[in-house]
C-alpha cells in the first residue's frame, strides 16, 4: 500500500468505488444497501477474496477513523428524523418495548448457554458477552421497515405510523441499552453501578436535550440568519455538526458511547425551522463516511469461523430464530394488547423485525472493547443479515392481507347503501 498522503487517496477510492457498487448490488435484488456493503466487505475480507488473492490491502487504521464518522453522522441523521413530541405515543413506547424486552432476554439466555468459550473476548466475561449479544438484537432497523411501507403506500397510515414510531422508540431504547451495558463493561458488576450508568444515560439524554433545545438550538438559528446575511450559507450546518461531535465527545468522556450524544444532538433539530437543510447536508455526508462502516464491519466478518466448529455454527442457527421468533412476538403481542387486530399485530411484528445500523453499532462496540472475540463478531453481523433479509417477504404478505382486509370491510359498508 502506498505511504503518506497518497493512501488517504488510494483507500477512499477504493472504499468510495465499492460503495457505489454496493449499492447498485443491493437495490438491484430489492435489499437495503447497508445488506450490500456488508457483503462486499466480506467478500474482501482477508478470511475470503482479501486473503487468497490479496485484491485490496486496507489500512485498519485508516478505515476505523472514517467507519467511526459515517457511525457518528448516521446516527446524527438518524436523529434528525426522530421528534419525540410527534413519535412518542403510549402505543408506539409499548410495542418498541415489547420489541426490546424479549430479544433482550432470550438473546442473553442464549449467548449464556450456548456460545462457545472462544466467544467471550480478552476483556470480557461470559456475562458481558451475554449481555452484548441481548442488545445486539434489540434495535430495528426503520430504513428496511420504511422502504417497504414506501414501496407499498403505506407510510401515513395507521401501520405505518406505529411502526415507524415504534422503530424509532425501539432504537432510543437500544441507544439506552447500549449506555449502559458499555458503562457496566467499563465499571464492573453490582447494583449500584448498575444504577449510576442509568442515571449516567437518563441525565445526559435529559440534560442534553433540555440545553440543547434551550440554549444551543437558539444559538445556531441565529448563527445561520447571521451567515445568510453574510452570504455564508452553511454556517448553522457546520456548528449543529460541531454540537453532534461535542455531544460524542461528552458522552464518550462519561463512559457512554459517542453514538449516543450524535444521535441526541440531531433530536433537537428534529423539529426546528433548520431541519431540511440539516438533513440535506447531513445525508451528503451520511452517504461519503457510512458505506464505509458498514464496509469496514464486513471486513471483520469472517465466514470461516462461522463454520469452524459444530458449536458456533449451531449457535449462529440458534442465535437466528431467537432474533426472528422474539422480536415478531414480542411487538405483535404489544400491539394485540392495544387493540390492534390479529393480521395488523402480525403485520406490526414483521415489520419491527428487521435489524440494522443500531445492532451492527452495538456488535462493533463489544468488538472494539474486546467484549466478544472477532469469531463471535461474526456471527452477529451474519445473523443481522439474515433476519433483515428474510422477514421482508412476510412482512409483504401481511401488509397485503391487511389492504384485502379493509378493501372487504370498504365492500361489505358500502353493500347497503346500493
Amino acid at each position: 500500500m502506498a505511504a503518506g498522503p497518497t493512501a488517504v487517496y488510494e483507500q477512499l477510492t477504493i472504499l468510495l468505488t465499492l460503495g457505489v457498487v454496493s449499492h447498485l448490488f443491493s437495490k438491484r435484488f430489492h435489499q437495503s444497501t447497508l445488506i450490500g456493503e456488508i457483503v462486499i466487505g466480506i467478500l474482501l475480507a482477508p478470511s475470503l477474496l482479501g486473503g487468497m488473492f490479496g485484491i485490496f490491502v486496507f489500512d485498519t487504521t485508516f478505515v476505523q477513523t472514517f467507519a467511526a464518522l459515517g457511525a457518528i453522522f448516521l446516527l446524527f441523521l438518524i436523529g434528525l428524523e426522530s421528534d419525540f413530541r410527534a413519535l412518542y405515543t403510549r402505543k408506539n413506547f409499548l410495542v418498541a418495548l415489547g420489541g426490546v424486552i424479549l430479544p433482550l432476554f432470550f438473546g442473553f439466555v442464549t449467548a449464556l448457554y450456548l456460545a462457545p468459550p472462544s466467544a467471550v473476548g480478552a476483556g470480557s466475561s461470559p456475562f458481558l458477552m451475554a449481555l452484548f449479544v441481548g442488545a445486539t438484537l434489540t434495535a430495528t432497523s426503520t430504513a428496511i421497515a420504511a422502504s417497504i411501507l414506501l414501496e407499498l403506500g403505506l407510510m401515513k397510515g395507521d401501520i405505518g405510523r406505529t411502526i415507524m414510531g415504534a422503530a424509532v422508540v425501539d432504537d432510543i431504547l437500544g441507544l439506552l441499552i447500549l449506555s449502559m451495558v458499555v458503562g457496566v463493561a467499563h465499571g464492573g458488576i453490582d447494583p449500584l453501578g448498575i444504577g449510576i450508568v442509568m442515571a449516567k444515560a437518563v441525565g445526559f439524554i435529559g440534560i442534553g436535550i433540555l440545553v440543547g433545545i434551550y440554549f444551543f438550538s437558539p444559538i445556531v438559528v441565529r448563527l445561520q440568519i447571521m451567515g445568510l446575511k453574510l452570504g455564508v450559507k452553511h454556517g448553522g450546518f457546520l456548528i449543529a455538526l460541531a454540537l453532534a461531535l461535542f455531544y460524542s465527545l461528552v458522552a464518550e468522556t462519561i463512559g457512554l458511547s459517542a453514538i449516543i450524544g450524535a444521535f441526541l444532538a440531531g433530536t433537537l433539530f428534529a423539529s426546528g425551522p433548520l431541519k431540511d437543510e440539516f438533513t440535506d447536508g447531513a445525508q451528503y455526508l451520511e452517504a461519503v463516511f457510512t458505506p464505509i462502516f458498514f464496509i469496514s464491519l464486513g471486513l471483520n466478518v469472517s465466514i470461516v469461523a462461522v463454520l469452524q466448529t459444530p458449536q458456533i455454527f449451531f449457535f449462529t442457527i440458534a442465535l437466528v430464530v431467537v432474533a426472528m421468533v422474539t422480536k415478531m412476538a414480542g411487538c405483535a403481542i404489544a400491539a394485540r394488547l392495544q387493540h390492534m387486530t390479529v393480521i395488523e399485530s402480525l403485520a406490526v411484528g414483521w415489520g419491527m423485525t428487521p435489524r440494522g445500523e443500531v445492532g451492527l453499532i452495538v456488535a462493533v462496540t463489544a468488538l472494539t472493547a474486546s467484549i466478544i472475540s472477532s469469531s463471535l463478531f461474526s456471527v452477529v453481523v451474519f445473523v443481522i443479515i439474515v433476519v433483515s433479509v428474510a422477514p421482508a417477504p412476510l412482512f409483504k404478505q401481511a401488509l397485503q392481507a391487511l389492504d384485502q382486509e379493509r378493501r372487504a370491510k370498504e365492500g361489505a359498508a358500502a353493500k347497503p347503501q346500493a
